[in-house]
């Protein structure tokens, strides 16, 4: 009995999986949510190997108007299984155009009471440059259909602060922070 188990379980382990296919060459349609919602596009160079290019566009009362343009490199380890390791090479470009308010000081330079409005304006730095790795997870739910969910960690190319933060982003210091990115992938047969 415990012989018909064990060659039960090399059979199975060594047999491809159900969902195991050939991605060399293929397209897909990528969607991703935090900390940019964007949606990319992913061409498999290998079974394993891809080049996802995105955009992001979106608004934020604090921001405003922002864009985002970016590439990724990913590996996934073990790309014919339903579960799938990767790591990931990332890069993109931020563009947020809006010119952020500050209180203004109560005493103007001169020592005496501010009569204007209460608020001046300061920019601030509205482009950048990003590069990061991280590391995640694919789950392939059918032969077209793989959900995602990576952890990143990028560098700025001006210091953040605390612009740029949400639910999904943690600070490491004023140029680094820590990201999760959720997402979804469509793969064209």
């Amino acid at each position: 009995m415990r012989r018909t188990f064990v060659l039960i379980g090399l059979a199975l382990a060594s047999a491809s999986p159900t969902l195991a296919q050939a991605n060399r060459g293929s397209f897909g349609l990528d969607a991703m949510v935090a900390p940019t919602t964007g949606l990319g596009f992913a061409y498999y160079v290998t079974d394993g190997l891809s080049l996802r290019p995105w955009l992001g566009l979106g608004y934020s009362d604090y921001s405003g108007v922002y864009a985002n343009v970016g590439a990724q490199l990913r590996w996934e380890i073990a790309a014919d299984r339903r579960w799938s390791p990767y790591v990931s090479a990332t890069a993109l470009y931020s563009h947020n155009g809006a010119v952020s308010l500050a209180p203004a000081s109560p005493t103007g330079t001169t020592g005496r009471p501010n009569t204007g409005s209460g608020y001046q304006q300061y920019s601030v730095q509205s482009n950048a440059g990003q590069f990061g790795v991280g590391a995640g997870l694919r789950r392939r739910v059918s032969q077209s259909l793989a959900l995602f969910a990576e952890g990143r960690v990028m560098y700025t190319t001006y210091p953040m602060g605390t612009a740029g933060t949400g639910w999904s982003t943690t600070r490491i210091d004023d140029n680094s922070r820590a990201e999760a990115v959720l997402g979804l992938t469509y793969i064209f047969q």
